[in-house]
Order: C-alpha cells, then sequence, then structure tokens
C-alpha cells in the first residue's frame, strides 16, 4: 500500500463516521430536543440521549476528519494526483469544520444550556428551525465529502 492510499483509506474511515454520527443526530439526538422549545429542549436535559457526552466525541473526531482530508489531499498533491472529487471533498470537510466551530457548536451551547435562557418561546423556536435547516446543509457538506473520499478510493485502487 502507498503513502496515499493508507491516508485516504483513514480519511474514508474518518469521513464514514461523521458521516454517520450526523445522521445519528439529525434522526434520535436532534428531535429528542427540538421538537417543542423550550419544552423539549427543558426535557431533552438528563434524558438518555442528553447523556451521550456528544462534545468529547466530536471535538476529537471532527478535527481528526478535517485533518485527515487535508493530510490525503497534501499527500495526492504531492505524488501528483489532482482528483477532482478528492479536492472537492477536503473543502467540504474544512467548510463543514469551520461552520461548525463558527455557528454550530455557539449556537447549540446556548440553544441547550438553560433551555435558551431568557429567549423569548417564539424567538428560540425560530432559532431552532433555523438551527435545524442549516445542519442539514453541513451533514450534505459531509456527504459530499463522503462521497468525494469513496471516489477517489475507487478510482485509484
Amino acid at each position: 500500500m502507498t503513502l496515499f492510499q493508507i491516508a485516504l483509506w483513514f480519511y474514508l474511515v474518518m469521513v464514514s463516521v461523521v458521516f454517520g454520527a450526523g445522521i445519528f443526530e439529525v434522526f434520535v439526538v436532534h428531535p429528542a430536543w427540538s421538537r417543542q422549545p423550550p419544552e423539549s429542549i427543558a426535557g431533552f436535559v438528563g434524558s438518555p440521549v442528553s447523556r451521550l457526552n456528544l462534545a468529547a466525541f466530536w471535538a476529537p473526531v471532527s478535527s481528526l476528519y478535517a485533518l485527515s482530508a487535508l493530510v490525503a489531499l497534501a499527500v495526492a498533491l504531492w505524488a501528483g494526483r489532482r482528483d477532482v472529487p478528492l479536492i472537492l471533498s477536503a473543502a467540504c470537510a474544512v467548510t463543514a469544520l469551520a461552520w461548525t466551530l463558527v455557528y454550530f457548536r455557539p449556537a447549540i451551547q446556548r440553544l441547550l444550556e438553560g433551555a435558551g435562557g431568557n429567549t423569548p418561546a417564539e424567538r428560540l423556536q425560530s432559532e431552532v428551525r433555523q438551527w435545524l435547516r442549516l445542519n442539514l446543509i453541513r451533514v450534505a457538506l459531509v456527504a459530499i465529502s463522503w462521497w468525494g473520499a469513496l471516489t477517489a478510493l475507487a478510482t485509484r485502487m
């Protein structure tokens, strides 16, 4: 196995974990807290799903995801390979991580801690709907990233 194949396999594993966990959150975790804010947020705290330490999972996994994308891309470029799917995949991975750090992480902390604080219910519901819609775009970025990594691996093996 070449260095490129090793880097690409590691990246494919990481993007698969991120994609799978993102889908799990969309269908299991998000409905548990977003159903009818602020009541659903208050009910979410202390529930079995909320006891999953999502921050402890996502911090290293999302970092390794973006880093492995950049390493796979760097190794590919160093080897003289300019695979468009891999370039698109790495760009989506970095964009998803940056967007998470800038918007999603701070917003979810504010929404979930103290059930939105003193935010009026209508505004809180609006913010939750916006967060959920934007999250679907983020999941789509990860899906494109997964497709790009898989395509790059399939065309190079």
